[in-house]
């Protein structure tokens, strides 16, 4: 009885062990949104400011990263940028209607 006891232990240890083995790296990002951090600089070279914010979009198969960005002069800018290739396929200026 203490064998097999023993042996369930040592292979529960050892399928942990390959399972941690197997994940090379860990810290790698999903295919879909490798190009966050070029896209995250690109639109700010395009718009310098502050990001308002940042949503990221899923329709069809294809991801993009929106971001709302305020401008040092205090213009709005919606932008869009392709997730699959890291460039920005948008841009819209936001009016203030207040005026």
């Amino acid at each position: 009885m203490e064998l097999g006891r023993g042996l369930l232990i040592l292979a529960t240890f050892l399928q942990v062990g390959s399972a941690d083995a197997n994940d090379t790296d860990r810290y790698t990002l999903p295919p879909s949104k490798v190009y966050i951090e070029p896209c995250h600089r690109e639109a700010l070279l395009l718009h310098p400011g502050v990001i308002e914010k940042q949503q990221m979009l899923h329709r069809h198969g294809y991801f993009w990263v929106q971001y709302e960005i305020t401008v040092r002069d205090g213009s709005e800018w919606n932008l869009l940028c392709d997730l699959a290739t890291g460039s920005i396929v948008r841009e819209q200026k936001l009016i203030d209607d207040a005026l």
